[in-house]
């Protein structure tokens, strides 16, 4: 008997690594001031931006869109560092950077091995046109804040009440894996098991803590295997 019924995935740094568009995003951006220095500095400037702002919308109890979260990022970053280009451009050149999102080596693996066995969904904190289209190969069903108007870990939880309504199974018949802090803090309030994918080696910095830690995909298949144990040990 299988652990879990379902299967659900965080898509950015657990599936996809988005790490490798970084110089596209920037080049057409920066165009003759472009270096690989200078595109790393404003591409953590701009997600320290998006975080900031992210935090204090969800502390509000209120929405944004990524696409509107990430224009008025680019237009601080824009503004504290002199540039001339024009925000609504920029966030389509992320979104579309992101759609070309490379998979990780194990991905595809994955997806296929759990697939027979699983009902697998994706719940990511952003807008479905952010997304790579790779996942309509899979009997997939996605979750997106854009279609909830809510993010994981907020004061309301839907995204991951959502995903317990859907299918209609016991929360803890739920694994979810992502990346995030919000990954593992959301599916915890809301009762499901969390699985933190770590790919980079950092340290967890919250108390409560994730179920599993894995360093990559294939580090799962022993906790999802028939006769596994329900519970993690």
């Amino acid at each position: 008997m299988n652990p879990y019924q379902v299967i659900s995935l965080d898509m950015f740094q657990t599936l996809v690594n988005i790490e490798g568009r970084r110089n596209h995003i920037w080049r057409p951006i920066l165009q003759q001031d472009f270096s690989e220095a200078r595109a790393l500095e404003l591409g953590q400037a701009l997600l320290t931006h998006y975080f900031a702002q992210a935090a204090a919308i969800r502390d509000a109890g209120s929405f944004c869109t990524s696409q509107e979260i990430y224009r008025r990022g680019f237009e601080k970053v824009f503004q504290e560092h002199l540039l001339s280009f024009d925000c609504h451009e920029a966030v389509d050149i992320l979104f579309a950077e992101h759609r070309l999102s490379g998979l990780y080596a194990d991905t595809v693996p994955f997806l296929q091995k759990i697939s027979e066995a699983y009902q697998i969904c994706i719940v990511s904190d952003t807008d479905t046109l952010m997304l790579p289209d790779f996942y309509k190969e899979y009997p997939i069903k996605l979750f997106t804040s854009e279609d909830y108007g809510s993010y994981k870990n907020d004061g309301r939880n839907r995204m991951f009440t959502e995903v317990i309504a859907y299918y209609g199974v016991q929360p803890e018949e739920i694994l979810h894996i992502g990346d995030s802090a919000s990954d593992v803090l959301g599916a915890a309030r809301a009762g499901i098991r969390s699985c933190w994918i770590n790919r980079t080696g950092s340290s967890w910095k919250h108390t409560v803590q994730p179920d599993y830690t894995v360093s990559n995909l294939e580090e799962l298949y022993p906790i999802l295997e028939p006769g596994a144990p329900a519970e993690p040990a």
